[in-house]
């Protein structure tokens, strides 16, 4: 062949492999990345490892973004410091407080007259009481009609619960013998809702022969402290009337008053002597026009504290006019929202919303950032594209 026919299939060669090369590259564009295999192949490794690639998000709303795909996504982070942001620090003495959409009535489950314990008295407002505590006898105030259509209803219970015995014998017996002949113990399913009906009688029985023959016990169902007494003792309630009202002990708010106006828009942080976070939950003003009140919420296991206890608040306090500064490419917006990026662990992250992007709209308590917590600086537009 001639010099000129080797340079003619050269240039032919080379173009059908770019003409190849494009048509791959315009497939693999074309459906997003998708990885297309054998049907008949079967999961491999490599599909679990592919899985790996994309974002996931958690039960707990946070998203799973592995290293491997932070490296290529190029996402960066760096810590938050509310000294970065705020200076000044204010203290106010705060009262501890239950909260009021915590609290929880203990009520007469039936019409009757209430006695006071023995030895313990009558519950007072302010009392620390104790899970499970006698708080008050109700005495049932039934009529003769009412006794006997009650009587007639014991009798009834009593045998459901001859014919419940009956089931539940019968029940274990089957799993056993199963059991023994090496089976699967099929019945054990039954057993477990024969024993739980059973219970459910054998606990309505007790309430109901209580009713008629004994006076019925209410007790606190948890740890807390009165806030208020409705009911005095020898009164004649009705079914479902309060008697009196606790206090969830773990359910707690700090209340500060203070006679600075627009102190509460400017609060930047506000923690506990020993370290504890207080979250803002709001700023009112005082009836007499004094002054204004601020309200904390205390999270949950974060401090002990006991209603009534006067502690000290240190409030990290923006100057006036000193909006919240975010680090450049922080705040994503996104088809008229905004949002940041936490970093929680090494591979979790948390999204926060915000109403924009603008300084000037933006308040730390939108945020409740911690000294240490990791904003996303780097890649947070990425992130936010994963819904």
């Amino acid at each position: 062949m001639s010099r000129h026919g080797h340079a003619r299939r050269r240039a032919l060669a080379a173009a059908w492999s770019a003409t190849l090369t494009a048509a791959v590259i315009a497939t693999a564009a074309a459906h997003d990345g998708e990885i297309h295999r054998d049907p008949d192949a079967g999961a491999s490794a490599a599909d679990a490892a592919a899985a790996l690639q994309r974002p996931v998000w958690l039960a707990d709303g946070s998203l799973y973004v592995g290293r491997e795909l932070q490296q290529r996504l190029k996402l960066r982070s760096q810590p938050w410091s509310p000294a970065a942001q705020v200076l000044p620090v204010q203290h106010l003495a705060a009262e501890v407080q239950p909260q009021p959409d915590a609290a929880l009535a203990v009520v007469a489950i039936e019409r009757g007259r209430l006695d006071a314990p023995e030895g313990g008295g009558w519950p007072l407002p302010g009392q620390q009481v104790r899970a499970g505590q006698l708080l008050a006898w109700l005495q049932p105030q039934l009529s003769q009609p009412q006794r006997a259509e009650r009587r007639a209803r014991l009798a009834k219970l009593d045998a459901e619960l001859a014919i419940a015995d009956v089931n539940v014998e019968r029940q274990q017996l089957q799993s056993a013998v199963n059991t023994e002949a090496g089976g699967v113990a099929s019945g054990n399913i039954w057993v477990e809702k024969y024993l739980a009906e059973r219970d459910a009688m054998r606990r309505n029985r007790e309430l109901l022969a209580q009713s008629l023959d004994d006076r019925i016990a209410l007790k606190a169902p948890h740890a807390g402290r009165v806030l208020g007494v409705v009911a005095a003792p020898g009164t004649v309630v009705e079914a479902g009337a309060a008697v009196l009202r606790l206090s969830d002990s773990d359910a707690l708010q700090l209340s500060a008053v203070h006679q600075q106006a627009g102190l509460g828009a400017r609060i930047a942080a506000a923690r506990l002597g020993d370290g504890s976070l207080l979250l803002p939950r709001g700023e009112e003003p005082l009836a007499d026009g004094s002054g204004w009140r601020l309200r904390f919420d205390v999270p949950a296991g974060q401090s002990r504290l006991l209603a009534g206890q006067v502690v000290d608040v240190a409030l990290a306090i923006r100057p006036p006019g000193q909006a919240l500064a975010l680090p450049t490419g922080v705040c994503v917006g996104r088809n008229g929202a905004a949002e940041v990026w936490l970093q929680r662990g090494d591979e979790r992250f948390e999204r926060r919303r915000l109403p924009s992007c603008r300084p000037a709209d933006l308040q730390p308590a939108m945020l409740a950032l911690v000294d240490g917590d990791r904003l996303v600086t780097e890649g947070a537009a990425l992130l936010s594209r994963y819904r």
